[in-house]
């Protein structure tokens, strides 16, 4: 048996083992489960109420620690069937019966708990939602008021029972268009709805209110994913529960991509759920991709061509330059011993945490000076491709540096000291006996540098102007604007035009990027 199984096994019942009482495994299931939801919940207080308030306390505004709280809550509950789960787990192997009836119990126990706080704080199914505090209904003519809560705000806006809501302002809506204006309204946004009482067309404004319905009934479907839940933990292969931490974990990032792809290929989407021109499920189409190479999205005219040469040109001489300058002085630095080497190593570690945005406007200076030499200017000046790629490549070299150093650093001494004795000079024994000893690092220095190249946007776009040297990130900005509707697909399409390079590194090349983590290789490669 291997280690790994010894430590999944661990925790199981043995035959010849003599089982605890049901009350005391329900007990100690118990116990973990309610440790699991403390644990979260001083997790989600240490974000909101901790480190939230120290940025708000710098006026800085910022989200993360509102989804990190989010998530945190999201996750307790899941966390604390986890943790019950595992007294369970050990008798999955001899008495699977007793195993269900453990779990499914102190599951029970725990997600009446944890209903019980969401009823008490107005959270979860129980948070207060939209509502015009009416009951509405769907008929051929339009929507129907079935009821008013007295004094409510349907009933203050002097909303009567039988008026049928044609539209919201000049939008026509059915019931699904009006449900999903309301979910998305705040407290006390007006709705100005059309609607005919009689033979009469009329106009009221709504004002939406919260209103929390607490119904016992909301709890069947998250008891239900609860026990379903569970019911996997308890039988889940131990050396499966990474795989499956992990892609909970990528969820996130993995919907986001899937929306990128489904977007491009759809006139709309709901979620992620591609509709077509009248809203009905499916309408697939490739007019997004046509836009692209037609040059035009949005009423805005373009050559994609140049700006895909543009972003090329950029990571191919970044990842040119960072390659030959890092590979040269790692060499040295791990190689030669000279005065200043030490402080030199200390510098370059500085400098590649010093954040690049604080000097971006002494860089705008320097290419400014640059770009009024003869020759040269036009090369690495102001608003020239060259300069953008010299100062990315100023910011990825410290990085460089260090790593390629490591990789020379674990090179044996012997291999150089035997070509040296052979009269091979330096720079014969650099470039022909220790190079190809750390080609690993060298592919995957330059596939990074390269995607960094690819995806650089902060640079491009202060140190050009108009479209001469715009990259596809550059480019990719300009199509979302502040005061002008946005086509979302399109911009999808764009942007999954410019991950395909990306894609395909990443497919081909995984081994030489993991090779970056490992400091260097010995012996030949």
């Amino acid at each position: 048996m291997t280690a790994r199984d010894e430590l999944f096994d661990s925790g199981k019942l043995k035959v010849d083992e003599g089982p605890a009482s049901f009350g005391q495994d329900i007990v100690e299931g118990l116990r973990l489960g309610f440790i699991s939801l403390l644990a979260m919940l001083v997790a989600a207080f240490f974000f909101s109420g901790i480190v939230h308030p120290l940025f708000a306390f710098g006026s800085v505004e910022e989200t993360v620690m509102d989804v990190l709280t989010r998530l945190a809550l999201l996750a307790m509950p899941f966390v604390a069937y986890i943790a019950a789960a595992s007294v369970a787990r050990r008798y999955t192997s001899v008495n699977i019966a007793r195993a269900l009836l453990l779990a499914s119990t102190s599951s029970i126990i725990l997600y009446a708990a944890i209903s019980a706080g969401h009823y008490i704080l107005d959270y979860g199914v129980f948070a207060p939602r939209p509502s015009l505090e009416m009951s509405l209904s769907q008929t051929e003519d339009g929507i129907r008021v079935d009821a008013i809560v007295a004094g409510g705000a349907a009933d203050v806006a002097e909303i009567k029972v039988g008026d049928v809501i044609t539209a919201i302002r000049r939008d026509q809506v059915d019931m699904a268009a009006f449900n999903r204006r309301l979910s998305q309204s705040e407290e006390d946004a007006p709705l100005r709805l059309r609607f005919a009482r009689g033979d009469e067309e009329m106009q009221e404004t709504v004002r939406v209110v919260l209103v929390s319905d607490k119904h016992l009934s909301f709890l069947l479907p998250g008891l239900a994913l609860g026990l379903v839940f569970t019911v996997i933990i308890v039988f889940l292969p131990g050396h499966w529960a990474p795989y499956i931490a992990l892609v909970g974990l990528l969820a996130p990032l993995i919907v986001g991509y899937l929306w990128v792809i489904i977007a491009t290929f759809s006139y709309r989407t709901e979620g992620i759920l591609p509709l077509d021109g009248n809203d009905n499920l499916g309408g697939l189409t490739l007019k997004n991709w046509e836009s692209i190479f037609v040059g035009n999205i949005a009423g805005l005219e373009f050559n994609i061509v140049p700006i895909f040469l543009t972003s090329l040109a950029i990571a191919v001489l970044m990842t040119f330059i960072v390659l030959l300058v890092s590979s040269m002085a790692g060499y040295a630095l791990s190689r030669m011993h000279f005065p200043g080497r030490r402080f030199f190593l200390s510098f370059t570690l500085i400098l590649h945490g010093f954040p690049a945005i604080t000097l971006l406007i002494p860089i705008f200076f320097v290419l400014l000076r640059l770009g009024e030499l003869p020759v040269i200017g036009d090369l690495v000046g102001f608003n020239t491709i060259g300069g953008i790629a010299l100062v990315m490549v100023a910011f990825q070299l410290p990085l460089g540096v260090w790593l390629m150093k490591g990789f020379f650093d674990n090179i044996p001494w012997d291999m150089e000291r035997s070509a040296l004795i052979d009269g091979a000079s330096r720079f014969r024994t650099y470039w022909e006996i220790l190079l190809p000893q750390i080609r690993p690092g060298l592919l995957a220095l330059g596939i990074f540098a390269f995607i960094g190249g690819w995806n650089a946007y902060i640079i491009p776009a202060t140190y050009s102007i108009g479209s001469g040297v715009s990259n596809l990130p550059v480019f990719l900005e300009e199509l979302i604007d502040a005061t002008a509707p946005v086509d979302w697909n399109q911009v999808a399409a764009v942007g999954l035009f410019q991950l395909i390079p990306i894609f395909i590194f990443f497919i081909f090349a995984q081994e030489y990027l993991l090779n970056i983590y490992a400091g260097g290789t010995k012996g030949s490669s």
